[in-house]
């Protein structure tokens, strides 16, 4: 009979580097307790993570990643090791609670049944609420020996200083063009889409990826239009939000802030557009005043950060108040609170 071989995650291959170069520091004995992977979401910070925390508590790796054959590798990939804690919302988009963290704190504490390294993972670690950070924190500092916590953060403003402090923080970033664009056009059933795709994801390849099923996506030309329809006058915040509600909120909110950050560039003299099917509704948007469509900018990331805070706000009412901004009637400081 075959010898069973576990689905162990393996890095993007634009982390690969950043994989060796840990290993490397942990083979000379200067891994730190605590790491903080950091990042836009979408560029593969989680299959890092967990490529790391594989190798580690794999009995055989090979080449800078776990074997897939071991008993390790199947416990992990099992979620049954004793020596992994991985920590994470109990449903999407809802808080990392306190006893969780309590749970992850008794866990540091004990000593490695392995003999090798204990990981605990928290994603995404912007979830933890004000009281589960705090709770951390000693852990943080002195956690029990041989023990690695890495936390996987896409909103690292939302994490508390003393947290931020007590972990060495690996700053990712979308990788380049030359990079990416060939690795989605690979995942894709049709690879042109890849450069449109990664435009509307910020350069994130995986959400690129995930946008190919997004019903949004096939309207964006529509979006746009309607966005600059909207600061023309010749349409209504109140109509245009009701349409933008009917898709996945932040998804959106993220493609819209792409949008107007290349308006604003084509505004300024620029003459390429990533998306070729957005090129007639991208000159309409950018005849809208820079400093509005900056504004408009600005108010798109604060309400992106208020939606992955873990906030409910009313969908409707914020993309209305989010939309006054564009006509140039919202207030300047729209969704600061």
């Amino acid at each position: 009979m075959a010898e069973a071989v576990a689905a162990i995650q393996a890095p993007c291959p634009w982390h690969r580097d950043t994989l060796n170069q840990l290993l490397s520091r942990r083979e000379a004995g200067r891994l730190p307790h605590a790491l903080l992977f950091s990042g836009p979401a979408g560029i593969g910070k989680e299959r890092l993570a967990l490529a790391l925390l594989q190798v580690l508590l794999c009995e055989s790796p090979r080449g800078g990643i776990a074997c897939g054959r071991c008993h390790g590798c199947h416990m992990t990939t099992g979620g049954t090791h004793p020596d992994m804690c991985l920590t994470e919302p109990a449903e999407a988009g809802k808080a990392i609670r306190i006893d969780q963290i309590r749970e992850l704190v008794e866990f540091a504490s004990r000593t490695p049944q392995y003999g090798g390294h204990r990981v605990a993972l928290v994603r995404p670690a912007q979830a933890m609420n004000r009281n589960a950070q705090n709770a951390l924190l000693k852990t943080l500092e002195e956690p029990g020996s041989n023990t690695l916590l890495i936390l996987v953060c896409d909103q690292v403003s939302a994490l508390l200083p003393t947290v931020r402090s007590r972990c060495q923080q690996q700053l990712l970033t979308p990788p380049p063009l030359s990079v990416s664009e060939p690795w989605v056009a690979g995942q894709l059933a049709v690879p042109e889409r890849a450069a449109p795709l990664l435009a509307a994801a910020g350069g994130a390849p995986l959400r690129a990826v995930a946008l190919e099923q997004a019903d949004w996506f096939a309207e964006r030309a529509a979006l746009v239009q309607a966005l600059a329809r909207l600061a023309s006058g010749q349409a209504s915040a109140v109509v245009i939000a009701r349409q933008f509600a009917g898709y996945d909120t932040l998804a959106l909110l993220e493609a819209c802030y792409g949008w107007t950050r290349q308006a604003l560039r084509l505004s300024q003299g620029a003459t390429h557009v990533t998306d070729p099917e957005l090129a007639n509704a991208m000159q309409h948007l950018a005849r809208v005043s820079p400093i509005v469509l900056l504004q408009f900018a600005q108010a798109l990331s604060r309400a992106r950060r208020l939606f992955v805070s873990g906030a409910n706000p009313n969908k409707e009412l914020l993309l209305e108040q989010l939309l006054l901004v564009l006509t140039g009637a919202g207030p300047r400081n729209a969704l600061s609170a």
